[in-house]
C-alpha cells in the first residue's frame, strides 16, 4: 500500500505569480488613470488644458485629443 504524500509542490506557483503580476499592473493602471482624471479635470477649460502660473505670464494651453 503506497504511502500518502500531499501534493505540496504541485501548486502552480508560476501561474499564480503571472496572474498576480497581471492583476497588480491592471489595478495600478486603473488607480493611476482615476487619480490623473480627477486631478487634471480641474485644469480643463473649454476643452483645453490650462496650467496658469502665479506671475503675470499668460496661461499655457494644450489642446485635448479628440
Amino acid at each position: 500500500m503506497p504511502r500518502y504524500v500531499p501534493k505540496t509542490y504541485n501548486n502552480r506557483r508560476v501561474l499564480r505569480v503571472i496572474v498576480g503580476t497581471v492583476l497588480t499592473i491592471a489595478l495600478s493602471s486603473v488607480i493611476l488613470f482615476l487619480v490623473l482624471y480627477f486631478v487634471l479635470r480641474n485644469f480643463v477649460v473649454d476643452g483645453q488644458l490650462e496650467f496658469s502660473r502665479s506671475d503675470d505670464t499668460p496661461a499655457v494651453t494644450a489642446p485635448l485629443p479628440d
